[in-house]
């Protein structure tokens, strides 16, 4: 029985966690509507108490002088998130607790969700302290009945309310923000998500509007049987790339792939580096690729009897050329558990410093936010692997917490292998 007078400690809330795993569902469809809702209302209330933690803790460590990076970090792992995912976080609790009193109450009574109240804490980040809390009242009676889009908009039509003349300023500050990202879906395609000022974003869209219907109107001949959104999709590739299609583009790809997939003797999926794996028979026809597509294919071969690929040293102080681009396949993304970023740096487990060689043992990616927190005091990473074994990097936070990171595995050809997470294989039973 858990005493809900009393303060929960660590071991309370391990119990609490191991008793909804024995969690009966109802006799009636009523109760189980009724265990669902009470469930999502202790998430939030769980969120609540994340956030109150997660800003005394902030305000504990930058008083102690840690930097902001290395706490959300910290807090990132704790709650196996990325790095970045941990800053925002740590954000999103400093708001609520000091500037958004309302929104944490409903948090707390369970009346709204962490999603919501990030969005709201965004929608107010531009405001100063006095007009956040003007904006969180004013929402505050609203908040168990509005959904995601709704609530976005009704927060920005109170900070206009509160503040008509900072909305020029936070229009133009917003514009800065213009990005491009990337993201492979895993399916055969990839997501681009384009960030840019809402009149180019008018612009791009009547324009790519405007020639689909100009394919449509000119009938069958131009659109090929594709619907609209094929349509769109296709003259975005083409005005981007200048080209009907994108096939001519020289492209330059790192495939990691089993000699028996490689020869048609299997059909075990390869890996393209930096996106992920690919059907064999895509991997058979990328490795044909014919002159005119301009491919550069680098096949990288494994060790059969250990499934590890072959290491390379260096007698330079900084990882380039083929050992930089091994580290980046063997890794394929930043090191630091949960964090999925792009390796930008080829870093040093054991620095230079101290002794600390350029080889690929004692080399790992890390995404340039990473690299910057292992340097920072408190910070230690290790190598607790054989040069043969898969690579493992101890990292302790100055917390004294440990957290292992192991490279990911290369898809085996056999067919008695399975795959237990995602990139980590071991033979079935």
């Amino acid at each position: 029985m858990i005493d809900t007078g009393s303060d929960l400690d660590v071991d309370t809330l391990h119990t609490l966690v191991a008793a909804l795993a024995h969690l009966s569902a109802g006799d009636e469809p009523r109760d189980r509507i009724d265990q669902l809702t009470a469930l999502e209302r202790l998430k939030c209330a769980a969120a609540a108490a994340q956030a109150r933690i997660t800003a005394t803790l902030a305000d504990q460590v930058a008083a102690a002088g840690d930097p902001a990076r290395s706490t959300g970090t910290q807090i990132g792992l704790a709650r196996h998130e990325s790095p970045h995912r941990g800053r925002r976080l740590t954000t999103l609790a400093t708001a609520l607790v000091s500037d958004l009193p309302e929104t944490l109450a409903a948090l707390e009574r369970g009346d709204l969700n962490e999603h919501r109240a990030q969005i709201i804490a965004d929608g107010t980040r531009d405001l100063c302290a006095e007009d956040r809390r003007t904006v969180d009242a004013a929402l505050a009676h609203r908040l168990p009945f509005l959904g995601d889009r709704e609530l976005t908009l009704a927060t920005a039509r109170d900070v206009m309310r509160t503040d008509p003349d900072g909305a020029t300023h936070r229009r133009t500050k917003a514009q800065t923000r213009r990005r491009i990202t990337g993201r492979w879906l895993g399916d055969g395609t990839g997501l681009i998500t384009a960030v840019v000022g809402d009149s180019h974003y008018s612009a791009i869209m009547t324009s790519l509007q405007q020639a689909v219907a100009t394919d449509q109107a000119l009938g069958q001949t131009h659109t090929g049987g594709r619907s609209h959104a094929q349509l769109l999709a296709d003259h975005f590739v083409a005005r981007l790339t200048g080209q009907t299609t994108a096939q001519r583009t020289p492209v330059a790809i790192n495939m990691v792939v089993s000699a028996e997939t490689l020869l048609g003797d299997a059909d075990e999926p390869a890996d393209l580096v930096g996106y992920g794996p690919i059907p064999a028979t895509v991997a058979r026809a990328l490795a044909l690729a014919s002159p005119e597509h301009g491919s550069r294919i680098r096949r990288l071969f494994r060790i059969d009897d250990t499934d590890h690929l072959i290491a390379m040293d260096s007698t330079s102080r900084t990882f380039h050329g083929l050992l930089r681009q091994f580290i980046e396949i063997r890794d394929q993304l930043c090191r630091t558990p949960w964090c999925g970023g792009r390796i930008r740096t080829g870093d040093h487990i054991e620095p230079v410093a101290t002794g600390g060689k350029t080889t690929a043992h004692n080399g790992q990616g890390l995404c340039e936010d990473c690299n910057l927190t292992k340097e920072t005091p408190g910070w230690t990473h290790q190598v607790w692997s054989g040069p043969l074994q898969p690579h493992v990097v101890a990292i302790t936070t100055p917390t004294g917490h440990h957290h292992l990171s192991r490279a990911p595995d290369t898809p085996p050809a056999h067919p008695d292998w399975i795959e237990t997470r995602p990139g980590h294989w071991q033979r079935a039973a």
